[in-house]
């Protein structure tokens, strides 16, 4: 088992030695754009993935559903024929929340 153990040991090593690489270039010194400050202007590659639309009040649906969970738990705790009511109405708002949460 130790040969086992130390053979996986033997095979990631040179793996685990290129991690101590450096993925800079050969650049050796400071440079003019690391000694600026303020902002710079940059060109935007992704502006393709960040033109989907924000969906704004997404809140009152969570609100929805968790409240409708909660009244469920209660509905269960409750039992009977009240905790049943309970239950199926909490389940119906949960379920409310969550349809308007994917729509």
């Amino acid at each position: 088992m130790r040969i086992i153990a130390l053979g996986f040991c033997l095979a990631l090593l040179p793996a685990v030695a290129g991690a101590q690489q450096s993925l800079r270039s050969a650049v050796a010194g400071p440079t003019v754009q690391s000694a600026a400050v303020g902002f710079r202007a940059t060109t935007d590659n992704n502006a393709a993935l960040k033109a989907a639309p924000i969906r704004r009040g997404a809140g009152q649906d969570v609100a929805l559903m968790v409240v409708g969970v909660g009244a469920m738990i209660a509905g269960a705790i409750i039992g009977g024929t009240a905790g049943t009511i309970v239950l199926i109405g909490g389940a119906a708002m949960a379920l409310y929340g969550l349809y308007n949460y994917l729509e």
